[in-house]
């Protein structure tokens, strides 16, 4: 249909073309051109359907909605055809994330005379390790396999065509160390280190992106909330009513909720990730759904909030038992990993071999990592390959490093025996990267207090202003002019404390995201949160004598 059109204005957008090359997008430039004509037509069409039909009700206020949308069909044509810059922001954001392991990788090869076109061939192999990297070697390997390429070639355009700077400049470098003849070794230590530097400074610039969405987070949940509630008891003073009410209840049910979700989609944006998601936290989560609501609706004497605070912390129990104990062992399996990297190492210096390293190093104490230490040299005891066995551990641990550290002692060892140089390197790769998450966990984690602090305030706020407003006013010498003192139900009292535990329960899910970047963690700190909101409220009510129900 818009194939003629298509072809004339993609003859005068060359850019079109790069742009789509660098994207994830399949799509030629006139497919994208003629898809942004139907969709600003289909668009133009909706548009003037809506007008028609406003036209015919005669309803002002609709025929002004519709003239809000005559610049759809032209935004949508724009959209469609910057589609495929916003497809560059993900890839490169995808392979970011990858890109040190996938250097590292290289390098730990190269160590054992593994060139970067056979290390390339072994990625794109891995792509249950690294998803994204494994896509970027397949581009290579069509070029040079199918399309019939030399590598050089292939390799120059696939730095021309990757909307990641670093690993743009990685592809330049090779091939003009290539064609030159310098030292390979030298230039791809030389880029890991690189990497390192700047994958630091995105973790201290991404922390202080956090920070800066933090303070807006507790703007909006604490403060704005305890405006809200102030508002709201100015309205019963002045209308003798409970009708603001209502739009606390709606503030702290759905917009908390809902702003919670929004920060979190953010934060997953900002932050660093790995391609490796552990589902059994909220697989525990859904199940444990039926059982809060099942003790929410059963008719026990208890008070609203007090309803909710256990039907929540029923429904976090379990997935927060699944959740830190996974994150304790992934944090304990990376925290030993390097140390039995560099004592392989070590054994390698010596002459003995994997084999005979890994069965010399099964009494030593590595945490968690010992059982899997004493497993590894069972099986080798019992004649299994080495390959197989590190392999079958990769596969068992829940860590993404320590699967990609495991893969990569694999391809070490099956690269002829590794070489002590390249369990050198693999150890100081092991033990920089474990840095670097450290660092990361480190400078993420006051913004955990933050949270706890929010939400405390948010409870303690709420029993304040109830008690000052609960408490008798002196008007003066009674008179038939005093107005009448102000009120406040207890049902009212409830509701306000209910909302205060909904949105404690929300705070802790961003602040395991926030602090430990990971949604699953928030289990546990919005458990502790409903926990300490459920505690407080009652020690208060006892010290204040306040009626809730």
């Amino acid at each position: 249909m818009f194939g003629r059109y298509a072809t004339g204005i993609a003859a005068n957008t060359p850019w079109l073309r790069e742009e789509i090359l660098k994207s994830n997008m399949r799509i030629t430039p006139e497919g994208l051109i003629s898809l942004a004509f139907l969709g600003s037509i289909i668009s133009a069409v909706a548009f003037v359907a809506e007008i028609g039909v406003a036209y015919v009700l005669a309803n002002p206020l609709l025929l002004l909605i519709s003239g809000a949308f005559a610049a759809t069909p032209p935004l949508v044509f724009l959209v469609i055809m910057r589609s495929p810059r916003i497809s560059q922001g993900s890839r490169s954001a995808a392979l970011d994330n990858e890109l040190p392991f996938m250097v590292g990788f290289i390098v730990v090869l190269a160590g054992g005379g593994i060139s970067p076109i056979a290390s390339i061939r072994r990625i794109a192999k891995l792509s249950d390790i690294f998803p994204n990297a494994a896509k970027e070697a397949k581009r290579i390997l069509l070029d040079i396999d199918v399309f019939g390429l030399d590598p050089t070639t292939a390799l120059e355009k696939a730095a021309e065509t990757s909307p990641n700077k670093a690993f743009a400049e990685l592809l330049y470098g090779y091939t003009t160390i290539i064609k030159t003849g310098g030292d390979m070794s030298s230039f791809l230590n030389n880029k890991l280190k690189e990497i390192y530097e700047t994958r630091a400074l995105k973790v201290k610039k991404s922390a202080e992106t956090i920070g800066t969405l933090a303070e807006g987070y507790v703007t909006v949940t604490s403060v704005l909330g305890i405006s809200l509630f102030v508002l709201f008891q100015s309205e019963s003073l002045i209308s003798h009513s409970s009708s603001g009410i209502q739009g606390i209840e709606v503030f702290g049910l759905v917009g908390v909720p809902a702003f919670s979700f929004l920060f979190i989609y953010l934060l997953n944006a900002v932050q660093a990730r790995y391609p490796y998601v552990d589902y059994q936290p909220f697989i525990a989560f859904g199940a444990s759904i039926p059982v809060g609501l099942a003790f929410f609706f059963i008719p026990i004497p208890l008070s609203l909030f007090e309803h909710t605070a256990f039907a929540l912390i029923l429904m976090t129990v379990a997935p927060t038992v699944v959740a830190t104990r996974a994150s304790r062992e992934r944090n304990a399996l990376e925290k030993a990993l390097p140390d039995f990297i560099r004592d392989i190492s070590e054994g390698r210096k010596i002459g003995l071999s994997p084999e005979q390293t890994i069965q010399a190093l099964s009494e030593k104490h590595y945490g968690l990592l010992s059982k899997h230490v004493k497993k590894m040299s069972a099986q080798i005891s019992w004649g299994i390959s080495t390959v197989q066995v590190i392999s079958t551990f990769a596969s068992e641990v829940k860590s993404w490093v320590t699967r990609e550290a495991g893969m990569l002692l694999t391809e070490v060892i099956d690269v002829g025996g590794g070489t002590v140089r390249s369990f050198s390197d693999m150890a100081e790769f092991s033990r920089k990267m474990n840095d670097l998450e450290a660092e990361k966990r480190s400078s993420l984690r006051p913004y955990i207090f933050i949270c706890y602090f929010s939400s405390i305030m948010v409870v303690v706020t709420t029993f304040i202003m109830v008690y000052f407003v609960a408490k008798p006013i002196n008007f003066g010498p009674a008179s038939k002019f005093a107005p009448p003192l102000p009120t406040i139900s207890a049902a009212t009292v409830g509701m306000l404390l209910t909302v205060s535990v909904v949105e404690s329960w929300f705070i802790g899910m961003v602040a395991g995201k926030m602090g430990e970047g990971g949604t699953a963690e928030g289990f546990k700190h919005a458990l502790a949160l409903v926990v300490i909101a459920l505690v407080s409220v009652l020690l208060v009510q006892a010290v204040l004598h306040i009626s809730v129900t």
